[in-house]
């Protein structure tokens, strides 16, 4: 049977995995075995929430026509007078 065995910082698994406060910033070793047939306790990855689209049920359509433009006709306007 193959198998993979290493020894690294917690640190690196931060973003896989929950750690117990007692293993973080820590060396651990991981270990990884093959299993058989496909588990059916195996968890699913929850898609990591984003800010993308998060606001959009408050978008103001007949504002959106606006956008185009916005950002430099307003520090044209606050500098102008310079």
């Amino acid at each position: 049977m193959n198998f993979i065995r290493k020894i690294t910082n917690s640190d690196v698994l931060k973003h896989i995995v929950d750690l117990p406060k007692e293993l973080q910033n820590q060396d651990v070793e991981i270990i990884i075995l093959p299993i058989g047939e496909p588990s059916p306790f195996k968890q699913s990855i929850p898609p990591s929430p984003t800010a993308r689209g998060a606001l959009k049920q408050y978008a103001n359509l007949d504002l959106i026509q606006f956008e185009q433009g916005a950002w430099e006709k307003g520090v044209q306007e606050k500098h102008e007078h310079r």
